[in-house]
């Protein structure tokens, strides 16, 4: 059974990275998803993180928001690729997948083991 479930762990929305005035952390845009399951590709880290954290990186805004590098879609679109979604059907499943390249995808054989 285990085989057949894939768990995935996420955020609908990432935090800031400093604290704020109450020492908590404000809601952002930057997150992260974990997945586990019988034929989960375990053992990786994938996407971009940002190289530099501080108010002068490229991808942080005021107040330490950090600007994603991997959109849901290009991850999800390999999960749905394995729940049998045919790949004609991935833009209704991922209705943002056509905003980026097909290269920054995460394909099933990326996060799946084969049976």
């Amino acid at each position: 059974i285990w085989d057949g479930i894939t768990v995935i762990q996420m955020s609908d929305f990432g935090r800031t990275l400093p604290a704020n005035g109450g020492d908590g952390s404000d809601h952002a845009w930057g997150g992260n998803y974990m997945m586990m399951g019988g034929t989960v590709r375990g053992g990786q880290v994938l996407g971009t993180y940002p190289d530099v954290l501080t108010d002068d990186g490229p991808l942080i805004l005021q107040r330490g928001r950090v600007i994603p590098t991997t959109s849901w879609d290009v991850i999800f679109a390999g999960i749905a690729e394995w729940a049998g979604v045919p790949s004609a059907s991935l833009g209704y499943v991922c209705p943002n997948l056509d905003k980026f390249p097909e290269s920054s995808r995460f394909t099933m054989a990326q996060l799946f083991e084969t049976l």
